[in-house]
């Protein structure tokens, strides 16, 4: 059986390096974006079984990309994590019903808050792809 893919999209090397190494030691294979648009291109060609995406990022942040994921027919059942240090930074919180309120499209499966814990995330991902 083929090893599951992910594609891990955040603008900050070191949390990209981090999230890969944590889905590497469980077997998973890596890809990795900078930004919104290097994950829509990618995901597009050939597309993931699960997307881990940052919201904060230059060229599109991760809410447009999001959207744009869940529009795409080729993308729009991919499972979609996403990261934010936005709840902590800015004291607001981000869930599937404001997601789906704000951008009309189903929510993301989970939120991961950064700094992240290997551990939830792992959860999380066992959670969303089983």
């Amino acid at each position: 059986m083929a090893a599951k893919r992910v594609l891990i999209v955040d603008d900050d090397e070191g949390v990209r390096m981090f999230v890969a190494g944590v889905m590497e030691a469980e077997g998973w294979e890596t890809e990795e974006a900078l930004n919104g648009q290097q994950a829509l291109d990618s995901a597009e060609l050939d597309a993931p079984d699960l997307i881990i995406l940052d919201v904060s990022m230059p060229v599109m942040d991760g809410f447009e990309a999001f959207k744009r994921l869940r529009d795409s027919p080729f993308t729009d059942k991919v499972p979609i994590i996403m990261l934010t240090g936005i709840n902590e930074e800015q004291g607001e919180s981000y869930d599937r019903d404001r997601m789906e309120q704000e951008f009309g499209v189903e929510g993301p499966e989970d939120f991961v808050d950064k700094p992240v814990d290997p551990v939830f995330l792992l959860q999380s991902v066992m959670g969303v792809v089983g």
